[in-house]
């Protein structure tokens, strides 16, 4: 007796095992293919958000700042050169005709002077103003660099509140689908006289509020895609649908 019952446990230990295994293979099997997917639809919503961070950077406030940093430079180039206005060249003809050697000596006089006047104290002060123009050029670079990560930042969260207002659209057309079939019916059993008035202006006036909250969402949702194609100088279909490229013709 005593062994069938250890014969009975371990067939039942043996069963549960195995049912475990099987129903930990399905669910792995099922959370691989969840992962997979999840990470397949990740990937390319990172290749649009980096889409629209790249057309936004070629927009005219990014560009703006490009030509300030040339500036910057063009100023730097104008301090290096500015000492050379600084100096100025003088000559001076000197006349012998009218002088006379009384003795026999033999003396020789230049007959031209030429002058060159450094000031200074005027160039060393340069040194400063070159300094100061680096400064500029390196104060530029880093406002560029946040003026970009600002930039991403706006046209990557404009994208995703665009991609809420899908998700709460979808969610109100279907309430507003099962509220318009409800207000139907309660018409409907307003004019056999199964309801009362109160109740048939309850149905229409639920109905009328969802389908303002639904205008007001697709409103609101037609705003922020106005902003993202502001940044990005086209339109969002364009933007989230980028033409092929042109095949490369076969020889």
């Amino acid at each position: 007796m005593n062994r069938l019952f250890t014969l009975m446990a371990l067939l039942l230990v043996t069963h549960f095992n195995a049912t475990a295994q099987i129903t930990t293979g399905r669910t792995t099997s099922r959370d691989s293919l969840s992962s997979s997917k999840m990470n397949t639809v990740d990937s390319s919503e990172i290749l649009i958000e980096q889409r629209l961070v790249d057309l936004a950077l070629k927009g005219p406030s990014y560009s703006a700042s490009n030509h300030q940093n040339r500036i910057n430079e063009l100023e730097l180039q104008k301090a290096k050169n500015a000492w050379l206005n600084l100096l100025s060249i003088s000559t001076n003809y000197n006349d012998q005709s009218f002088a006379k050697n009384t003795q026999n000596a033999n003396i020789v006089y230049p007959k031209y002077f030429f002058g060159l006047t450094i000031p200074l104290g005027v160039i060393i002060s340069r040194g400063t103003e070159v300094k100061s123009a680096r400064e500029v050029i390196a104060l530029s670079v880093d406002q560029q660099k946040i003026l970009a990560r600002k930039i991403k930042s706006d046209v990557v969260g404009k994208y995703r509140q665009y991609k809420l207002y899908n998700g709460l659209i979808e969610i109100q057309s279907v309430l507003i689908n099962d509220l318009l079939a409800n207000a139907l019916q309660a018409e409907d059993n307003f004019r056999k006289g199964k309801i009362t008035v109160e109740a048939y202006i309850t149905a229409q006036r639920t109905r009328n509020e969802e389908l303002a909250k639904n205008m007001t969402l697709k409103y609101e949702q037609d705003i922020v895609r106005l902003g993202i194609e502001e940044m990005t100088g086209v339109s969002l279909e364009e933007a989230l649908n980028p033409p092929p490229p042109p095949a490369t013709p076969t020889k």
